[in-house]
């Protein structure tokens, strides 16, 4: 098979991985300038009677689909092809370049939580784009999450596939689908019965925490288990925080139903680990104040004395609700330091602009967010398609600026799916850096930018976070 041109275009040049019913190759693309590399996936179903190819042309479709529609997160490989062809089925996917988690998780050697928190927050992030699309992974494992040359992790390799040819062994069974899919280890028990659900992602993704932690590998040999819960006992092969050790304890019950819901819910208590703390930590327990340097302090008047100082150090600001009705859309702001503006005019879709009462209007820099909405009446774009169209815009005013896309499935505005986009521009002697975050509703785009100078970005982006979070689109 090596050689071989499927398709008209993909010409297989090594194998990756043979199963019974499925075999896996890198291949390139001759019909694309540089001839690029891609992943071919070949399904072969057990007999080629028609009612075979029936049921498996139907399920291949529908498989998929689900594919191309998870192939638009920039994390997850696009689907680029699918055919048949010799009464074989055909699956082509972008190649990711980078490694697998495999030469991360080196058996023996055990991950800082610093970089095991990263790592959660990072496959979390993916995954709960796939959930939120209402599919299952069904086959998370080291192998099957790649870190791109990027840094980004990628997940490939969806189990979903796997569904396809296991249910061509045997097609017409009117029985829903007995048959484990998954990787020993990393399976919980209702999916090895053939009943998977989003918790049991949520479990292989824990047992990936745990192994980066203890350097053992779930399969084969693992990990022992409670005899009386079934509970995985894994904390006293590593150092770990409770809280940490909590959350992934969580991940893994033996009873899905005790796990986390879905993987937004994982990626929620995660973030809790990593979030940023006051200027000082200060615990308290039975009246004793115990600070970051070391200092005991019996007296609990002065966690009071720290509390008010806090307080007027960083005192809270006042939001005031803003409406624009004609618009549609509402918005909170600091209202003792920052004002509204109105532009004179419909210019380019702008409703409104937010900006410090005391910024100086000759020989100084911008700070200001404004909020824009475009009528796509006339296009009908998606949100992928308006990003796009976003960012061709950002580089034809700026050409020789690098736009980052920093979307996540968590991205929203107005607690829809959003984009967000940052990126520097030079306007005269000031350099300004920007973020945009976008969304798409019954033909319009909404979208808000926040601009400040560079070296005052980080100053004013919780007021700017603050705004964009309290924005509301108002749909009749």
């Amino acid at each position: 098979m090596i050689g071989q041109v499927l398709g008209g275009r993909y010409q297989i040049q090594a194998h990756i991985s043979k199963g019974g019913f499925s075999i896996t190759s890198t291949a390139i693309d001759i019909g694309r300038p540089g001839n690029p590399q891609c992943i071919v996936k070949q399904f072969k179903p057990v007999s080629i009677d028609p009612d075979t190819l029936a049921v498996g042309k139907r399920l291949f479709d529908t498989e998929a689909a689900n594919l191309e529609r998870l192939g638009h997160h920039d994390q997850i490989p696009r689907l680029l092809a699918f055919f048949q062809e010799n009464e074989e089925f055909y699956l082509v996917q972008e190649y990711i370049e980078g490694h697998d988690l495999t030469k991360e998780l080196i058996p023996g050697e055990k991950l800082s939580e610093r970089t095991v928190i990263k790592l959660l927050e990072d496959i979390l992030e993916v995954l709960a784009f796939v959930h939120q699309d209402n599919l299952i992974h069904r086959d998370l494992k080291p192998s099957n999450i790649r870190r791109r040359s990027d840094g980004k992790i990628v997940l490939i390799d969806f189990g979903a596939v796997k569904e396809v040819s296991t249910q061509l062994i045997n097609p017409l069974r009117k029985t829903a689908l007995t048959v484990g899919i998954g990787t020993p280890g990393y399976v919980p028990g209702e999916q090895a019965k053939g009943q998977p659900t989003f918790h049991s992602d949520i479990y292989a993704v824990g047992i990936i925490a745990i192994q980066a932690l203890t350097g053992i590998n779930p399969y084969p040999g693992g990990l022992p288990t409670n005899p009386q819960t079934g509970e995985i006992v894994w904390r006293d092969r590593t150092q770990v925080s409770p809280k940490l050790a909590n959350i992934i304890d969580k991940m893994v019950r033996y009873d899905y139903r005790q796990r986390y819901p879905s993987a937004a819910k994982a990626l929620q208590a995660v973030k809790a680990l990593s979030s940023k703390s006051p200027p000082w930590k200060v615990w308290l327990d039975g009246g004793v104040v115990w600070l970051g340097m070391g200092v005991v302090v019996i007296i609990p008047i002065f966690f009071l004395i720290l509390w008010i100082l806090y307080q007027f150090i960083n005192p809270k600001a006042t939001f005031s609700n803003y409406e624009e009705p004609k618009s549609g859309i509402t918005i909170k702001y600091p209202s003792d330091n920052w004002q509204p503006i109105k532009p004179g005019d419909d210019f380019g879709g702008e409703i409104v602009q937010f900006i410090p009462k005391n910024q100086k209007q000759v020989n100084s820099c911008n700070l200001e967010i404004t909020i824009n909405v475009n009528d796509l009446s006339q296009q009908m774009l998606s949100l992928e398609e308006y990003k796009n169209l976003a960012v061709q815009k950002i580089k034809n005013n700026n050409p020789n600026q690098q736009v980052i896309d920093d979307s996540k499935p968590s991205t929203t505005l107005s607690d829809f799916n959003a984009y967000k986009l940052i990126y520097t521009r030079q306007e005269g002697e000031c350099k300004l850096k920007v973020t945009e975050v976008g969304t798409v509703r019954n033909g319009k785009a909404y979208f808000i930018t926040f601009t400040a100078e560079s070296a005052k970005y980080s100053q004013y982006l919780p007021t700017a976070e603050a705004m964009i979070q309290s924005f509301k689109i108002i749909e009749k």
